[in-house]
């Protein structure tokens, strides 16, 4: 039997994939700064945990109870796929990680730390989200399959505050306030880099994409109230943060995105909209957009330092170009199959 389809859940892809390339670009900074900071902080930062939940929505609606072989299989092979992706843009973006590195006089224990960051944190900035969803995915899966949702939930929520009080509290632990706090802080930005990772990040949002796979949707107009006072939380402790001057570029890990999600992504599945083709191109115009910005934000950024919004829309304009030709070659070169 053929799998209910989501349209919506497709065109919030492709609009979440647009609000990605906010984050790289800042595009109104020139207008306001304290504008740009919040639309990135709040709006923007609700994409990637849309990512994440949504992943493990499909995921483990797949889910067979008696069948852990099945499971399993589905496991590798959903592993095999991103790993494949992960590796493929790592060797595209080798050129700009080469280029990085060149910049910051190479040293031999950068080796080391690229080795680390392919691991955990990603080959190049951006693509932080494959060893995350690889790790995350793995590490819900075993705790399901052992314990159950309840468990899985409560550990991923554990894990997730972690990963906030390092995450957000950054600027307490590295002020020198608390040597011994300060010192293990320091041991694990050396391990780790950061907390925005597939062990306290991940887990989490894929946790709620288990839950909202294995249990009945709450109405749309709940979904939607719910999501809206969700989103006023998250604008308001996200201002909290910068009145106590915790607020940074990295700043990620917000209590509030959790139920922001999770409603958000709930009243998208109770949409009722008929099916369409071109939701399916959206869905894999999103990815593409996702992991090919960068190429061009990168040099557009250097380029035109001072025209932020202008760089935001050549950005996506350069993107939208290089899906839409993948998408449209890909059956006379199935190489191009690979981006997907």
């Amino acid at each position: 039997m053929a799998r209910k389809k989501y349209g919506a859940i497709d065109i919030a892809k492709y609009i979440s994939a647009l609000l990605v390339v906010c984050i790289h670009t800042y595009p109104f900074y020139e207008v306001s700064p304290t504008f740009n900071m919040y639309w990135i902080q709040t709006l923007c930062r609700m994409a990637v945990p849309f990512f994440f939940v949504t992943s493990g929505f499909f995921f483990f609606r797949k889910w067979e109870k008696d069948n852990e072989e099945a499971n399993w299989t589905n496991l590798k092979k959903y592993e095999s796929r991103l790993l494949k992706l992960y590796l493929i843009w790592t060797v595209i973006y080798l050129p700009y990680t080469i280029w990085d590195y060149t910049r910051a006089q190479f040293k031999w224990y950068h080796i080391f730390a690229y080795l680390r960051d392919l691991i955990l944190n990603g080959s190049y900035y951006h693509l932080w989200f494959f060893p995350a969803l690889m790790l995350g995915m793995a590490i819900v899966y075993g705790l399901y399959r052992r314990y159950g949702m309840k468990h899985t939930l409560f550990i991923s929520l554990i894990l997730y505050l972690i990963g906030y009080m390092i995450n957000v509290y950054t600027p307490l632990w590295e002020s020198g306030r608390w040597p011994y706090v300060t010192f293990f802080f320091g041991f694990f930005t050396k391990v780790f880099t950061t907390s925005r990772n597939g062990i306290f990040f991940g887990p989490m949002f894929i946790s709620i994409g288990l839950l909202l796979s294995r249990t009945r949707r709450l109405p749309h107009r709940v979904s939607v109230i719910g999501w809206a006072i969700s989103f006023v939380l998250l604008i308001i402790e996200v201002s909290l943060y910068d009145r106590a001057g915790l607020l940074r570029d990295l700043t990620s890990m917000d209590l509030m995105l959790v139920p922001c999600v999770y409603f958000l992504v709930n009243a998208l599945l109770t949409d009722d909209r008929p099916y369409k083709a071109r939701y399916l191109n959206m869905r894999h115009e999103s990815l593409l957009i996702y992991t090919s910005h960068i190429l061009f934000a990168k040099i557009l950024l250097a380029v035109m330092p001072h025209a932020h919004l202008v760089v935001y829309f050549l950005t996506l304009g350069l993107a939208q170009c290089f899906a839409t030709a993948v998408l449209t070659l890909k059956d006379r070169y199935p190489v191009l199959e690979n981006l997907l």
